[in-house]
């Protein structure tokens, strides 16, 4: 088993989690884990992925950060957040995506706080600047920090959800609801839903590619990790454990849906903000399954599924991946829209 470098908490921790009253049943409760307050600076998934990545990268004595995303990436903004404030560089390959408001402001933040681009047509030929990009001393990133250490930052999460659990902050949900984008999210989390033996499901709402993309990198992360704690015999039954779903995906990473705009509107009666690419497209599926996907909040019908145990309420955990920091404060040093290169502003595919 290899070790893991000591780890600074970038994260506040335990997140919190509340069940939303408003989208809930008799027959069907919607919790929600709000890892958008993971931090005051920035917050969202990657942060629990950073903790472990950069430690390492700190461990090897790297002095800049190299890593890839589509323009509005979140990973990317957050990994130059806090490489910047531990004192590494951080450099990107970015390829176009569907322009929105948020995914500009996201990129001119990181671009405020020194982060250097270079741009690349597609993601396909996103491997092929890579290596324009790197020199001695860079310490690689993949995509969403999606590597087995990010993978790992999830797996510890839910030993913070079986915490939560233990005592009375929710019951033990049917099912685990998050993004499928690079995957560490979702592996991170059927991973330790097996290490920690809850009965969950874990269910990856598909947001970027294909379903046998997805199941793959996703079972693949999930036994490294498992392996990497010294738990490689309890990756065998993880492909049951896991559900994908790609009825949400639209025409595509980044391009809104109807259901998400839907979502948004009523994810606001919970406190939470969405964005298009990842969020909004996973909280339409933890609707769908409670019951509760009109906008008006018609329609409540009991779920397509059946809990654990007979006599309970169908319970749906949806894991909120999305910052819930203003970007206005990362904002004050970057640049304004129009003042964008032209290389950048060709990243932008309107919608």
């Amino acid at each position: 088993m290899r070790t893991t470098p000591p780890v600074e908490n970038i994260g506040h921790y335990p997140t919190p989690v509340f069940r939303a009253d408003a989208l809930s049943s008799d027959g069907a409760e919607l919790w929600i884990k709000n890892d958008g307050v993971v931090n005051e600076v920035y917050g969202g998934n990657k942060v629990r992925k950073l903790e472990l990545v950069l430690a390492d990268a700190l461990a090897r004595r790297a002095r800049r950060i190299v890593t890839v995303g589509a323009f509005g990436s979140h990973h990317v903004l957050a990994t130059t957040v806090f490489a910047r404030q531990r004192g590494l560089g951080v450099a990107a390959v970015l390829c176009p995506q569907p322009w929105t408001e948020h995914a500009e402001a996201t990129l001119r933040a990181g671009l405020g706080l020194g982060l250097e681009v270079e741009t690349a047509g597609s993601m396909a030929r996103v491997p092929l600047h890579v290596p324009r990009l790197l020199r001695r001393g860079d310490y690689f990133v993949p995509p969403g920090g999606s590597s087995v250490l990010g993978t790992l930052g999830y797996l510890r999460a839910v030993h913070e959800l079986v915490g939560q659990i233990r005592t009375g902050e929710l019951p033990e949900p049917d099912v685990i609801v998050a993004p499928l984008g690079s995957g560490g999210t979702v592996a991170g989390l059927l991973a330790g839903v097996r290490r920690e033996g809850l009965h969950s499901q874990v269910l990856g709402v598909q947001v970027a590619v294909g379903r046998r993309v997805s199941e793959a990198m996703v079972l693949t992360l999930a036994w490294a990790a498992l392996r990497r704690e010294g738990m490689a015999g309890s990756g065998l039954g993880l492909a049951r454990r896991l559900e994908l779903d790609d009825s949400h995906r639209g025409w595509g990473y980044g391009w809104p849906t109807a259901a998400g705009e839907r979502a948004s509107q009523l994810a606001s009666r919970a406190g939470l903000r969405l964005d298009p690419t990842y969020t909004a497209k996973t909280f339409a599926k933890s609707l769908e399954l409670v019951g509760a996907s009109e906008p008006d909040g018609r329609g409540r019908r009991a779920p397509g599924r059946k809990p654990r145990k007979p006599g309970q309420p169908f319970r749906v955990l949806y894991w909120h991946t999305l910052s819930a920091a203003p970007l206005e404060p990362l904002l004050s040093r970057g640049p304004a829209s129009g003042e964008l290169p032209g290389t950048l502003r060709d990243l932008f595919l309107r919608t």
